[in-house]
């Protein structure tokens, strides 16, 4: 009885407990939470139009996808999965961040076109006033500037004025860097032109209000710094332009140098057009420099300052700035002046005096006696087998210097000047110094005249008989090669003269006159008129090079200067040598009213 009922109930138990916890085995299954959806993207889809929740996970975790991709340097890939969201599942939400996938995913793989246009249709996409509404205009600017293509400054002006702070001071960076690489006349265009962007504008005004600052151009440097000011700088560009304000920018920037001028163009009619012609020279000068240099010059000149009495306090003002060297004065009483007025060996380069004071160290003149001319006439008579000549020269100090270096440099070559003949400055007679050429038949005259007396004296060679007598060579200083002179006189009055030129080559005046006349004419957006401006422009490119090579102080400028030697100007191959600016001469002849060099 135990035994049969023990049985029954063991297996009644045995058989009861496993189907009770299959039941409770099945209701915890029912009542466990289920596994989270898969995540939908928020932001607007590419179309509006049908979708179902089952597309909408697709689409996120195929961005999702997407991004790790690009992340991990899988741009052809990431790109692909972008691609497909955008082909088969535009109307889920958030399906327009695959435009943005594609925008970075092409301009990793160097498809700047189709990244531009992908950022282009990204854009509507973010809402007014999100703080990334501005990314895809940035986006924009930095691809088109890396791929070389045209509207990528447009770009950067198309960013939202109320991008978030991160954009606007990304944009300030990419602004600054462009701007810094403008052509100062590009840059005046751009601030004209451009639209009026209250945080993108401010930039660029500022960069041209330090150019003109270190330009020396104080009252228009400010007055750009106020304009940027009065929009909404970022707070870099803010201090930059209150730093041209307070003039403190030339300590920030860690200027190289300081060079002064002292160039008169509050004077008379003439002088006051030499000085402009010059001063766009120099300007361009300091333009060339600050592409070529990291750290800037700083231009300071002087303009009211056109008379001997003016130097003192010009160079004491000009000192007191700390300059390196001095551009001027321009006039040969000025530039004596200015010596006097030295309190130290501050170095001068004038661009167009014509006598340097006797004995002055560190004074330089372009367009004064050269010694070299002299040397090469010397050299150009000894090679002709003339070692006896007359000498005809105007009676003015500097033909009577120009007469002096050649007879120096003929006499130690074995030469000798048998007569000299001088006439009165402003004559336009010479029937007395013909007529004593004729009697005494020499085997060679060297005619040492300034250019405007060349129309003159020419024709009387052939009207007294100078050039038809027996065995007679005819040579002439550099003034008989000049461009203006050779189209002003009859080819018969100057065939056949022997001379020295300067340069002779495919450019004009000098080695750097192309790179000089593109320079001039890009920043200025003009043709160059005259070729004065060149001297301005070499004077400055001299001073510049010395200054920055001797450290920004007088002493080292003046002996950076001291040792130049075959600088490629605009006016000619330049060398400095014995205190003296000289330039290098070839010998040429005459023909049909055009330098042939002679080669021997």
């Amino acid at each position: 009885m135990r035994r049969g009922f023990g049985g029954v109930g063991h297996l009644r138990i045995s058989r009861v407990w496993p189907a009770v916890a299959i039941l409770a085995g099945c209701a915890a299954a029912e009542t466990a939470p289920p596994p989270p959806p898969e995540p939908i993207l928020e932001g607007a889809p590419i179309r509006e139009g049908p979708f179902t929740a089952e597309e909408a996970r697709i689409t996120a975790r195929l961005i999702e996808e997407g991004e790790s991709l690009f992340q991990s340097g899988r741009f052809t890939e990431a790109l692909a999965l972008a691609e497909e969201v955008e082909s088969a599942y535009s109307s889920s939400p958030g399906s327009s961040q695959a435009l943005w996938l594609q925008a970075r995913a092409f301009r990793r793989l160097g498809d700047f076109e189709r990244a531009v246009e992908a950022a282009t249709a990204y854009s509507p996409f973010l809402p007014p006033g999100s703080p990334e509404a501005g990314r895809p205009a940035l986006f924009r600017a930095e691809v088109l500037r890396e791929g070389g293509l045209p509207g990528a400054i447009e770009s950067l002006f198309q960013i939202p004025a109320t991008s978030g702070e991160a954009v606007l001071a990304e944009a300030d960076t990419l602004a600054q860097s462009w701007a810094s690489g403008l052509g100062t006349a590009e840059l005046r265009d751009l601030v004209l032109e451009a639209p009026d962007h209250p945080r993108i504008h401010p930039v660029f005004l500022t960069e041209l209000a330090v150019r003109r600052y270190l330009a020396g151009d104080v009252p228009e440097s400010r007055a750009f710094a106020e304009q940027a000011l009065a929009r909404n700088p970022g707070p870099d560009v803010a201090d930059r332009a209150a730093g041209v304000l307070e003039g403190r920018i030339v300590e920030e920037l860690e200027v190289a140098a300081v060079v002064g001028a002292i160039l008169p163009l509050n004077s008379s009619p003439a002088l006051t057009r030499l000085a402009e012609e010059l001063a766009e020279g120099i300007e361009v000068a300091f333009v060339v420099d600050q592409a070529e240099f990291p750290r800037p010059v700083r231009f300071v000149p002087v303009e009211n300052a056109a008379e001997p009495g003016d130097m003192f306090q010009a160079v004491g003002d000009l000192e007191s700035e700390g300059v390196a060297g001095i551009i001027g004065p321009l006039q040969d009483d000025a530039l004596a002046a200015l010596v006097r007025s030295r309190g130290d060996l501050v170095p001068v380069l004038s661009p167009t005096a014509i006598m340097i004071p006797v004995g002055a160290r560190g004074v330089f003149t372009l367009n004064g006696v050269d010694p070299a001319e002299g040397e090469a006439i010397a050299d150009l008579l000894i090679a002709d087998g003339r070692r006896e000549t007359i000498v005809l020269h105007a009676a003015s100090p500097q033909m009577e210097e120009e007469f002096r270096w050649f007879d120096e440099a003929y006499r130690a070559r074995g030469g000798r000047v048998t007569r000299v003949l001088t006439y009165a400055p402003g004559v336009t007679g010479f029937v007395a110094q013909m007529t004593e050429v004729m009697q005494l038949v020499p085997g060679a005259l060297v005619m040492i005249v300034p250019p405007e007396d060349v129309e003159l004296v020419a024709p009387q060679l052939a009207f007294y008989g100078v050039d038809r007598l027996p065995g007679i060579l005819l040579f002439g200083s550099a003034s008989w090669t000049s461009a203006p002179v050779l189209a002003a006189v009859q080819a018969r009055s100057v065939e056949g003269i022997r001379s020295v030129t300067s340069w002779f080559g495919d450019d004009e005046f000098g080695p750097g006159w192309d790179a000089f006349v593109q320079a001039y004419e890009e920043h200025f957006r003009r043709t160059l008129r005259s070729p004065t401006s060149a001297l301005g422009y070499d004077a400055a490119r001299l001073l510049l090079r010395a200054a920055r090579e001797g450290g920004g102080t007088p002493e080292g400028t003046l002996r950076a200067l001291e040792n130049v030697r075959n600088f490629p100007g605009a006016t000619g191959l330049l060398s400095v040598i014995d205190g003296r600016i000289r330039r290098s001469y070839v010998p040429v002849r005459i023909e049909n009213r055009e330098p042939v060099l002679i080669t021997r």
